[in-house]
């Protein structure tokens, strides 16, 4: 079952967190109590939702063109198991109860980027940006 993550749920998740770092491609490290810190955060002022081997979470926001639009961004969505399409689906859920107007998925060039972007187009997302980074 996917439900809004406790406090108590935060030493799973980080270690789900590990496993979505490691497989990521992002290049600054790992650090448990940061990623702690997070989630701890999200529960409590953003959008955090866990079940069996799966997390997501996003922020929410106004939306720097129009302060009236409240968007929620995900920040990490990992399944290690068959609850992707589900979390996908609640995320959704969750962050439109919140009061959310938009949703903004990302797709890591590490992770089936061709795939989980063809996934999203048949859940109504289109393409929005492509991200850079550099590591100094």
């Amino acid at each position: 079952m996917i439900r809004p993550a406790t406090l108590d749920d935060i030493p799973v998740m980080v270690e789900m967190g590990r496993k979505f770092a490691d497989r990521s491609g992002v290049e600054v490290g790992f650090c448990p109590d940061s990623v702690a810190s997070l989630l701890a955060g999200l529960i409590e002022n953003g959008i955090c939702l866990v079940g069996e081997n799966c997390m997501a979470g996003a922020v929410l926001f106004d939306h720097p063109f129009n302060r009236s639009h409240k968007a929620a961004q995900e920040l990490f969505w990992w399944s290690e198991g068959r609850n992707g399409l589900r979390l996908l689906d609640a995320l959704e859920t969750a962050v439109r109860e919140a009061g959310a107007h938009s949703l903004t998925m990302i797709t890591l060039e590490a992770v089936n980027p061709e795939t989980t972007g063809k996934l999203y187009a048949r859940k109504g997302f289109r393409v929005l940006e492509h991200s850079y980074m550099k590591v100094f």
